[in-house]
């Protein structure tokens, strides 16, 4: 079976149902989301729904690995078949760890000579390689396959907006070729107009989940935004999440 076969795209029935079948074989989804409004769980969410049927990838830039497989224990989804990546620290000790290295040994009065002797003098390995490695990951898969970006906040941080957008193309770019289906998050607060609505134009379905308060708790919205040219199929759900995820119903609804 393939991930085109499957009825479930993001593990909400009520959603999957009527944009499934006017999604093209491969396709890029953008998550938006307010702070605690649980756009991570989502994520996961998706990405169990792909288990067993296509490769799954889950690349994590804001939480520790064991944090991601717990998430999915947590929901009663099997973690086994999902290959985590955490970017942030391939990142931290790639990037960072070495600068720190050359910035001490610079105060100990190393010049370069010194810096060399000590295997330190080289550049240290540019941002942009973390990048690379997500896209050399997919190129090695020749079919169907599911992939989350957890999220894209952390590109934005060490690389150049236009880069963030570049890297976006790309993955739709592998989707549309061997039928992928691709989820990128992003806090809808944190970044220019310009930028979100760049990613915004280039994703096949556009999905904002939103915390807002109401008396003494918080009330959950999944705005369904966009989905490929047909506005008929956006609408906007009260959204709970329980013991199996995030699910939805109509905004004025009393059942339970």
């Amino acid at each position: 079976m393939t991930v085109a076969d499957e009825s479930l795209v993001f593990g909400i029935p009520e959603i999957d149902r009527p944009i499934r079948t006017v999604l093209p074989m491969g396709w890029l989804a953008l998550l938006k989301g307010s702070t605690g409004a649980g756009a991570s769980v989502l994520a996961t969410q998706f990405a169990s729904s792909g288990v067993g049927s296509a490769p799954v990838l889950f690349y994590t830039t804001q939480e520790r690995t064991e944090d991601v497989r717990r998430s999915f224990d947590d929901f009663g989804w099997d973690p086994g078949g999902v290959k985590i990546v955490n970017l942030a620290d391939e990142y931290y000790e790639r990037v960072l760890v070495r600068g720190l290295e050359v910035a001490r040994a610079r105060e100990r009065g190393l010049g370069v000579e010194g810096l060399v002797r000590e295997h330190l003098g080289e550049r240290p390995t540019t941002s942009f390689r973390l990048t690379d490695r997500m896209l050399a990951d997919l190129a090695a898969i020749d079919a169907p396959f599911r992939l989350v970006v957890d999220s894209l906040d952390f590109f934005f941080e060490v690389l150049a907006p236009r880069d963030v957008t570049t890297v976006a193309r790309q993955l739709r770019h592998r989707c549309q070729v061997v039928g992928g289906q691709a989820l990128i998050t992003l806090h809808s607060a944190l970044h220019d107009r310009a930028s979100s609505g760049l990613l915004e134009n280039l994703a096949d379905v556009v999905l904002d989940l939103r915390a807002d308060p109401q008396a003494d708790r918080y009330v959950h919205t999944l705005s369904v935004e966009k989905v490929g040219h047909r506005p008929d199929l956006t609408r906007i759900w009260k959204a709970e999440l329980g013991d199996r995820g995030w699910g939805v119903k109509p905004p004025h609804s009393t059942a339970r």
